[in-house]
């Protein structure tokens, strides 16, 4: 069988993608800048390699503020639930509309409260790309998606990280096919057996 380097390499990296935890966000409050640097550093796997295409900007984290989905910093400063929010909405508004992503902070939050709520996105999310990267790395023909069970009270955020998982995967596959078509019409070739 072939198989895109590019993918296949895309897949390793993905397949240990690790969330910073509650317990590893700063726990003094800080500027909008450090957070927006905390956001990105956190989500840079999700990075397109258009550069100039920002996953989050302070213009973002000001509407957020404003449209009430993260309370308001306090003397400009920005504290744990900042930063938990805005790397949850981050990753969230990549498939959902911004409406639906605070109701949802909210449905989760009010069911496990800040902190636990947080850490249960990030664990599942986890879980989810590497069901969906996972198999990528084995080679296998055809390409065979774990079967995974939902816990009711955890529905909601598994599947929406493994919608968010599968739309990277999606990404990945097209942004690949489209180069190798290109290094094929150049004479090149990236595939390996």
């Amino acid at each position: 069988m072939e198989i895109n380097l590019d993918l296949y390499e895309f897949s390793k990296t993905m397949s240990r993608v690790k969330l910073i935890r509650w317990d590893e966000l700063p726990y003094f409050p800080i500027y909008c800048d450090q957070l927006l640097q905390i956001v990105n550093d956190e989500l840079s796997f999700m990075q397109s390699d258009d550069k100039n295409e920002k996953l989050i900007t302070k213009s973002m984290v000001n509407n957020y503020v404003k449209w009430g989905m993260i309370p308001k910093p306090v003397k400009k400063k920005y504290e744990k639930i900042h930063i938990a929010s805005v790397i949850a909405i981050t990753m969230l508004k990549q498939i959902m509309p911004i409406s639906k992503i605070t109701e949802g902070i909210q449905l989760q939050v009010n069911l496990q409260g800040d902190e636990r709520a947080y850490n249960a996105f990030c664990e599942v999310f986890e879980e989810s790309i590497r069901i969906v990267f996972l198999p990528i790395l084995d080679e296998l023909n055809p390409y065979v998606l774990q079967e995974r069970k939902f816990e009711y009270d955890m529905l909601a955020i598994s599947t929406i990280t493994t919608a968010l998982s599968s739309k990277l995967l999606t990404e990945k596959i097209i942004e690949t096919k489209i180069k190798k078509n290109n290094n094929i019409s150049r004479g090149e070739g990236e595939t390996h057996e």
